[in-house]
């Protein structure tokens, strides 16, 4: 029978913000023993990209075909402990804790097409003459984007528009637009309400409605053979509205988009893979003439505006304040969700092409693997958790969805088979 191992985290989800510790103990079962250099446990961190380019070249006057192999790379942490040292490892239950803390600047997890960041903690039995034993286990990382810490956001963003049908001298009057959107950035579950006024000034042309969507845009960069950049469009919510606005007249149009589960804005512009948002509107003006876009840039953060509750007075006793933490950290740290329900975690869209790491032996691999990203499902209504009970035991409820953030939290001690739940921090 194969070895196994099992991993234990300090919360049922293995997904954790930037700035916190990940806390746990790997569960090594081994069946015979085994003669190994070192048992160590791994903590990696890092950004992948690969995509491959079909061109042509003529060399003396031939033409050739080959392939371009673009790739890039960057590692954010590589941590590793040794847990048992050169020798025997006699066959049983190997219990090791990990504490693992995770910097401010941990860039989120994603998993594209042609790239992803990834975060994963391996257990690896190096074995003299003998194929390594690998146990791995992927987790989630969120780079906390707390919307409170960007007072720029609070200001409505207002674009305005003037299109004409003809050139003079046969122009038939303008087509005066101006849309606005209360804030400059939301949190995943969150609607993003827009107002749209059109003064169709013309004399001879009635418009036919408008199409907004929420745009998501992924950078990739490759470094080699040489640096390159491509993008990747990703359509993640849209509205169509069939509304005309007949020639002469105004009309004010109102609708919403709703923010589905995703990683925040980047923060890092430096980073080898990057995504932003971005709101584009588009009004029909029908015929052969160009339709009126908008791009309004988006941010998407991890923890939203207070304001941008229906009720912002219940909203503001529970979006966390500036921790009192050392210069730079603030605004960086997680939130605590003691005095309220967190948001539910919603599975990430999943795509048919995904990355496959082809670095990594096929047997090793986790690309199956989908970040998993929180969504607030109602923030205009945050209600509190259960009170903890009497009972210890029962204080931590295995089904309670968890974004607390248990910074003075540990892993489950060593000892026995205990069953151990995980669920809210019943201490104040």
């Amino acid at each position: 029978m194969p070895s196994t191992c099992l991993f234990e985290l300090d919360r049922p989800e293995p997904i954790y913000y930037s700035g916190e510790t990940i806390n746990g103990r790997a569960i090594l079962t081994t069946t015979s023993e085994k003669n190994v250099n070192e048992v160590y446990i791994l903590f990696e961190g890092e950004a992948k990209v690969r995509w491959d380019e079909r061109k042509t070249r003529t060399q003396n006057g031939k033409t050739h075909h080959y392939t371009e192999y673009y790739r890039g790379k960057q590692i954010y942490l590589n941590t590793r402990t040794a847990v048992f040292g050169s020798g025997t490892l006699p066959p049983g239950t190997h219990t090791y804790n990990f504490c693992i803390p995770l910097p401010l600047e941990c860039p989120s997890s994603v998993v594209q097409k042609y790239g992803k960041i990834c975060y994963e903690i391996s257990v690896i039995i190096d074995r003299q003459w003998n194929f390594n034993n690998v146990f791995k286990q992927p987790l989630t990382v969120l780079q906390t984007y707390n919307l409170n810490m960007s007072p720029q956001l609070l200001m409505p963003l207002v674009r305005e528009d003037i299109k004409y049908f003809c050139c003079w001298p046969c122009s038939s009057g303008p087509v005066l637009s101006t849309l606005t959107i209360p804030f400059g950035g939301y949190a995943p579950g969150q609607k993003i309400h827009f107002n749209l006024e059109i003064d169709n000034q013309s004399t001879g042309y009635d418009l036919n409605g408008i199409e907004v969507k929420l745009k998501q845009t992924y950078k990739f960069r490759a470094e080699t053979p040489h640096y390159k950049e491509r993008e990747k469009e990703i359509d993640l919510n849209e509205s169509c509205q069939g509304e005309q606005v007949l020639r002469l007249s105004k009309k004010v149009i109102n609708g919403t988009l709703a923010i589905p589960p995703v990683p925040p804005s980047s923060r890092n512009e430096g980073g080898i893979i990057t995504v932003s948002y971005r709101v584009i509107l588009s009004i029909k003006m029908g015929d052969c003439h160009m339709d009126t876009d908008f791009d309004v840039p988006m941010v998407i953060g991890t923890i939203p505006l207070a304001q941008s509750a229906e009720n912002p007075e219940h909203a503001a006793q529970w979006i966390p304040q500036t921790p009192d933490t050392p210069a730079g950290a603030a605004g960086d740290l997680p939130p605590s969700y003691d005095n309220c329900k967190p948001p539910t975690f919603e599975e990430a869209t999943s795509s048919d092409d995904k990355f496959i790491d082809i670095d990594v032996d096929e047997h090793n691999r986790t690309d199956d693997f989908i970040p998993r990203y929180p969504m607030y499902t109602n923030f205009a209504m945050p209600s509190a958790p259960p009170p903890p009970s009497q009972d210890a035991d029962s204080a931590l409820l295995p089904s309670a969805p968890v974004l607390s953030l248990p910074h003075s939290s540990t892993a489950p001690s060593n000892g026995g088979n205990n069953t151990i739940s995980y669920g809210w921090n019943a201490n104040p």
